[in-house]
């Protein structure tokens, strides 16, 4: 029989940083910053035999409709070990009831099955759903294997890096237009550096912009302050900027060599990107930071969380020189998964986020696919309930964000 005992933060942490299985999201760090949002933290260990086989952080919600817990990302536990996880489930299970809550929610970053880049899968290749079988033989209840942005608290398709070969190696299984714009960053001036605290209003103005385009709430900078604080050495910021005045001697370089005098076109062109260049300098200055990106690393894990681009300067495409350094310095932290975060699990071009999905598989990604997410319900009726009005509230919810910062947009 398993037993449950409470868990200092630094020990539990250093389980799940080590573990297979870990994830940011598992750690004594998220927890503080869902303690914030009115959630209740508890660190589990589960012990066997006096050793300790898993971690759990179950974060407790009570409202005055319901009262449910939530395992992000599942316990920390071996999924090799289907006898050992189901253990795991069970003890959740009993923790939950004995916590008299009216659902539990887990969604294990258990790999589906192995795919290809077209979602396709590989013949002879890994396979879990036998972890899924076994979550519903205990009684939970499966959300499916459906589309990713179907109001699941978490996504359960993403595109990961292998960052295990050398970087040159990496870096040769970009795209085509990655690789064109990389070495036009070093004609250009296009750099990217670590960047810190006092970065967070380039990012906080990066994801602003974004927003007033797409109709989506932006966080204020004091959520980022608090990850950054929270998650410490884990946190990282990069920053990419552009020297213009390099940009402006580039172009003119170009259009000196005499490369473009047979192509009238194309010498218009430069022209008028040189132009464009001098008239960005006017506005900001020679030095502008064009692109930021907050990610998360532990053990051999790391998240790009929210990256964003300075809306004026897309023509650049600065944010391929970002992740070009980025991968590079995780790979130097012993990062071996470099985690793009999200997509939407479709593939084909009649999606209308296929588009995130074809940039983020053009730096050489794995299409990766985890089994989604379980609810087992104490109180069905309560729990149905609760469901449908939580999603018409966030319906509700997005509909006046698209409309207010639609509105702020077009101002």
């Amino acid at each position: 029989m398993m037993q449950i005992i409470t868990m200092q933060a630094q020990p539990f942490d250093q389980f799940v940083a080590a573990h297979p299985y870990g994830h940011y999201m598992k750690t004594s760090m998220w927890g503080l910053l869902q303690e914030k949002q009115g959630c209740r933290c508890e660190r589990l260990g589960l012990l066997k035999d006096g050793r300790l086989q898993a971690t759990a952080l179950v974060l407790t919600k009570t409202t005055p409709w319901i009262r449910w817990q939530y395992v992000p990302w599942g316990p920390c536990v071996d999924y090799e070990d289907e006898a050992l996880s189901q253990e795991v489930m069970e003890t959740l299970i009993a923790h939950a009831r004995d916590s008299r809550v009216d659902f539990l929610r887990c969604d294990p970053n258990v790999l589906r099955m192995e795919k290809d880049i077209r979602g396709n899968p590989v013949e002879g290749g890994e396979n879990h759903e036998n972890i899924t079988a076994m979550m519903k033989r205990l009684g939970f209840v499966h959300r499916g294997y459906g589309y990713a942005y179907n109001g699941s608290w978490v996504n359960r398709f993403t595109l990961i890096i292998d960052l295990k070969p050398s970087v040159a190696q990496i870096v040769q299984r970009f795209s085509k237009a990655r690789l064109n714009s990389l070495r036009r960053h070093e004609v250009i001036g296009v750099s990217t550096r670590t960047g810190g605290r006092q970065d967070l209003p380039a990012l906080c103005e990066f994801e602003r912009q974004l927003a007033q385009i797409q109709g989506f709430q932006p966080h204020p900078q004091v959520f980022f302050e608090q990850l950054l604080q929270v998650f410490g050495d884990h946190a990282v910021l990069y920053v990419t900027s552009i020297d213009l005045c390099q940009m402006i001697a580039g172009i003119d370089g170009e259009i000196q060599s005499g490369k473009y005098h047979k192509d009238p076109e194309a010498l218009r062109a430069k022209q008028k990107e040189k132009e464009k260049a001098a008239a960005l300098m006017q506005k900001y200055g020679s030095h502008p930071d064009i692109a930021a990106g907050l990610f998360i690393r532990l053990g051999h894990q790391s998240w790009d969380l929210y990256t964003y681009n300075h809306k004026e300067f897309n023509f650049v495409k600065a944010v391929d020189q970002l992740h070009r350094f980025a991968v590079e310095d995780m790979k130097n932290h012993g990062v071996t998964q470099y985690d793009m975060c999200g997509f939407s699990g479709v593939t084909d071009r009649s999606d209308p986020y296929f588009g995130l999905y074809d940039y983020k598989r053009s730096f050489g990604s794995v299409y990766t696919e985890r089994i989604g997410e379980f609810d087992f319900n104490f109180h069905p009726r309560r729990k149905a309930l609760w469901q449908k009005g939580d999603h018409y509230r966030r319906r509700l919810r997005r509909k006046v964000m698209a409309l207010w910062y639609g509105k702020k947009a077009k101002k």
